[in-house]
């Protein structure tokens, strides 16, 4: 054995005890009561051991319109261990003139031998030409088997019209992969957008009108048809209202395979952050809203409508920002997250007593493994890849601008006080973080090839 990890409180999907956890060539080998003279071991008395966090959405490295995000493989992955993220999965997007499949080819580049924790990626499509349909089943037999398509953005050559939308949807359900939704209606959001711009008064504080909760409501039970009339499985990224979640909620109980997630900000922020000297910090899309949706949103957390919480991290610094402050469509829409995923969720989610352990286990770990095909991760059970975090539920730690490693100069949770905070990160049996120090390397990380099994995803709405 090469390391035990002693006296922890483990904490799974499903149960938490107090134990040991074997690790030998990055594999969990053993549970329970541990003992082997030859191995290191970390002492974890009073903390408690959870699975790695799977971050499946992040935008490292990224184009976002008018502005590349300042991190790349090497820090924006960085970053994330630090928070206890030892996966995450990113996205290719598709580029004019370059098929799904250049652009997964090109992405890999990108992140080999840059990457320090674990990483996969969606195929972002941006059309149904017959390259890229007849490239879906290849993609999916690569590993990447989940594919994402945005309903707006049109003028940045991003949206998917609803005919094309269809087709795609068939096809990739004919092949056993994911349909991952951004759904915001774009003529609704461009008219009024346009409105604004045109009265001069395309402030942050109007952002939100720009983008209101409607617009995503309506898209939602668009896509909600076409799930149905296809027989493909949704995934709805950020679901950020009240309104969204109710016609998700209606969707399951009719039966309907309707998977979605939130993030952090549309839990603990809201549209008020606008009004403020520094709005245009807060520019992303979609917007933030008001409390009540935010309670909806932990409402729908709690009874399992919204299965995952990921950090949909997009790093920009405050100059790019600035550019927003007074017309927010000079801005690339996004805000950075993935190394507070984890510290948040445990503190207002189990410390203010909204979620338990496990289900914030479910939530960040087990759920986001199951959907998206990472049969190795997930979980802390023999076989599995070793990938943990020892969290420490007593340490202190408030966020300010600066004390974090992400590459952006601010922080939109300036202020918050938190009550426990990864001690020790784990990836493949490698100690990676420990103590605020970091320990890993580029290139500890590799591409992880997945396959949607259908029998997990009803597993998470079961």
């Amino acid at each position: 054995m090469d390391l035990i990890i002693r006296n922890g409180w483990i904490v799974t999907a499903h149960d938490e005890f107090a134990g040991d956890v074997g690790i030998a060539d990055g594999k969990i080998v053993s549970i329970g009561h541990v003992r082997d003279e030859r191995a290191r071991v970390l002492d974890a008395a009073g903390k408690l051991v959870l699975p790695g966090v799977i971050d499946m959405h992040t935008h490292i490295d990224h184009w976002g319109g008018s502005a590349k995000t300042d991190d790349d493989f090497f820090s924006g992955t960085r970053a994330a261990a630090f928070g206890g993220v030892t996966t995450v999965i990113d996205f290719a997007i598709q580029r004019p003139g370059e098929t799904a499949e250049a652009a997964l080819r090109r992405r890999r580049s990108e992140a080999d031998g840059k990457v320090c924790i674990d990483y996969s990626l969606h195929a972002h499509v941006t059309g149904a030409d017959e390259a890229t349909l007849r490239g879906i089943p290849d993609i999916i037999l690569d590993g990447a088997a989940s594919f994402k398509m945005f309903t707006t953005y049109k003028k940045a050559g991003f949206k998917i019209e609803d005919h094309d939308c269809l087709t795609l949807m068939k096809r990739i359900h004919e092949h056993g992969g994911l349909v991952m939704i951004h759904a915001e209606n774009d003529s609704m959001c461009e008219s009024l957008t346009e409105m604004l711009v045109a009265a001069d008064v395309a402030v942050p504080a109007l952002y939100p009108d720009s983008r209101p909760d409607v617009a995503e409501a309506e898209c939602i039970a668009r896509m909600i048809l076409f799930a149905e009339y296809t027989g493909a499985t949704i995934y709805i990224v950020h679901v950020s209202t009240r309104k969204g979640a109710e016609l998700i909620r209606r969707a399951q109980k009719s039966g309907l395979n309707v998977i979605a997630e939130t993030c952090p900000h549309y839990l603990l922020l809201h549209r008020d952050r606008y009004l403020e000297a520094d709005g245009y910090k807060y520019i992303m899309a979609p917007p933030l809203r008001d409390e009540e949706d935010s309670e909806a949103l932990w409402e729908s957390i709690r009874d399992g409508v919204l299965s995952v919480v990921s950090s949909d991290h997009c790093d920009y610094r405050l100059d790019k920002k600035m550019a927003g402050q007074r017309n927010f469509t000079q801005v690339s829409p996004g805000i950075h997250g993935t190394e507070w995923l984890l510290p948040l969720m445990y503190h207002y989610g189990v410390n203010a007593g909204r979620i338990t352990r496990q289900q914030l286990v479910k939530l960040l770990s087990h759920h986001p493994a199951q959907i998206f095909g990472l049969s190795g991760k997930g979980n802390i059970a023999v076989g599995k890849d070793a990938d943990l975090v020892i969290l420490d539920p007593t340490a202190r730690h408030t966020i300010t601008d600066d004390n974090h490693h992400m590459q952006a100069d601010f922080s939109p949770y300036r202020g918050f006080e938190l009550r426990g905070y990864p001690e020790t990160v784990i990836s493949r049996g490698q100690v990676i973080v420990q103590n605020g120090q970091f320990l890993g390397a580029p290139g500890h990380g590799r591409f992880v090839r997945r396959s949607i099994r259908p029998e997990e995803i009803m597993a998470v709405r079961a």
